[in-house]
């Protein structure tokens, strides 16, 4: 892998398919794999909904202690994590991402397939209802990764593939 880093993070807006492709990456790799809103709901021990009832900085708190404590713990195995699509808005995550403490890929796709992919089964996500100011809003952070894939028009096994040849290039 490149920069011999062991931990590759996946960031993009929700439906940028960051745990299917997550998944199938990790599998390619012999890799394990993370989603950071179940380590958060998992260490919190509620849903990321109830959490979100105590506000979005409330939350943005929680996701950094969940991510910050994810890095932090090395290990020889390589490690992908999906974070969450707004990982990226908390300042102190985001500088803990782009600091090199982990490989940063980014998962682009338009806002019309990202619309389509949600349908209207995820309108129950928090932020749903603003996708699209907040569509806008991230683009600027997440194409701070040091990576950038394109995921329109390909499936999960295409997406990951990249991912991969582009780590071990």
């Amino acid at each position: 892998m490149s920069r011999n880093l062991r931990t590759v993070c996946l960031l993009g807006f929700m439906g940028s398919g960051k745990s299917s492709v997550g998944k199938c990456l990790a599998d390619m790799l012999g890799a394990s794999f993370a989603d950071l809103d179940e380590l958060v709901a998992e260490r919190e021990g509620r849903s990321i909904p109830d959490l979100f009832r105590d506000g979005e900085e409330a939350f943005r708190k929680a996701e950094f202690s969940a991510l910050e404590e994810y890095l932090s713990v090395g290990g020889d195995r390589l490690r992908v994590l999906a974070l969450g699509g707004g990982t990226v808005c908390w300042e102190p995550s985001r500088r803990l991402l782009f600091s090199g403490a982990a490989e940063t890929v980014y998962l682009h796709a338009a806002l019309s397939t990202i619309m389509e992919r949600l349908g209207s089964e995820d309108a129950s996500r928090p932020l749903y209802a603003r996708a699209s100011e907040l569509y806008y809003a991230r683009q600027s952070l997440y194409e701070a990764a040091r990576l950038r894939v394109d995921t329109d028009g390909k499936g999960v096994k295409d997406v990951a593939r990249e991912i991969r040849d582009m780590l071990c290039a």
